[in-house]
């Protein structure tokens, strides 16, 4: 056992000196190598392609099997720049969110943080989202604190976390209520992005006209810490050797505070939908969202 555990301690270790060397590469180089690992991810048969294609199937009825076939192309593809993005975010250089990084609605934080209450940063996991989070806190006056799920490899997980404080000074485990208010209270601003499938404190919510299990703390919170909620937005703008990204900063929402927990999430449910599909093959579809299913857990996928 112990064997097995240094071995797995040197493997990770290697493989995170290789991530933060391929860090330092220039964007289209780094990006470019992502869009690779997603190119073959679309050509080699694989459970993460098949869930990414029985979502789009649902999602997006509205088009035909040939479109839905080349957003999942497209889609594989960015995930894969997604990676390589993440490796930015963790270990890339400076420049690369000073220059590379244009914002709209910048302002909305700051007035969050004038108002006193806190600052909920609301979003959803398309692929440009850790880069975007440390683009934004190298831009406003305290830095944001990150939400997180555990990493099942504790000495990845060690690495990761490190490079994370590294630009958001704290990460907060996403069951972590309590930790979450402590932060808000003392007028912090908190990343949260709760689009993904949950099994606890959650309602269907309908999410592409499919009933998806929704965590309801976003209502929560906002309703006993009085927070600012502003939704925020990250997309990959181009290709080639001259790659930006753009960050829009929406005008804080006044829902969660005046609807109930249900209308409050079927609102910021509809607000994700409108934000992806302006981009859809940059979002995270290849991550079981409706696992949680009133037919039955994993329902939509019990066939992949």
């Amino acid at each position: 056992m112990q064997s097995y555990m240094n071995f797995k301690k040197i493997r990770t270790d290697f493989a995170v000196v290789l991530a933060k060397l391929l860090a330092k590469s220039p964007n289209w180089l780094i990006i470019g190598f992502g869009g690779f690992l997603g190119w073959l991810s679309w050509h080699i048969p694989n459970k993460r392609k098949r869930i990414a294609a029985r979502n789009i199937d649902l999602c997006f009825p509205e088009l035909s099997a040939t479109e839905r076939q080349h957003l999942l192309k497209d889609n594989l593809i960015s995930t894969g720049k997604g990676f390589a993005e993440i490796l930015l975010a963790y270990w890339g250089r400076d420049k690369v969110f000073l220059n590379d990084v244009v914002f709209e609605g910048l302002q909305h934080i700051q007035q969050a943080f004038d108002a006193g209450k806190g600052c909920i940063l609301l979003s959803c996991h398309q692929h440009p989202l850790e880069l975007a989070i440390r683009a934004i806190n190298m831009r406003i006056q305290n830095k944001g604190y990150m939400l997180a799920r555990q990493h099942n490899n504790k000495i990845y997980e060690a690495h990761v976390d490190k490079a994370r404080r590294a630009h958001c000074e704290k990460t907060i485990d996403k069951k972590d209520i309590r930790s979450v208010l402590k932060s808000l209270k003392e007028n912090r601003a908190v990343y949260y992005t709760p689009d993904q499938n949950f099994s606890y404190q959650c309602l269907y919510i309908d999410f592409f006209n499919q009933p998806a299990s929704t965590v309801s703390a976003p209502a929560r919170l906002a309703q006993k810490s009085k927070a600012t909620v502003v939704p925020w937005f990250s997309f990959r703008l181009s290709g080639g050797k001259k790659l930006r990204w753009k960050v829009v900063i929406l005008e804080p929402l006044k829902f969660f505070h005046e609807a109930d927990t249900e209308s409050s999430l079927k609102q910021m449910n509809l607000l994700f939908e409108k934000q992806i599909r302006k981009h859809p093959e940059q979002y995270l579809w290849v991550h079981r969202r409706f696992k949680n299913h009133p037919k039955g857990k994993n329902y939509p996928y019990r066939d992949l």
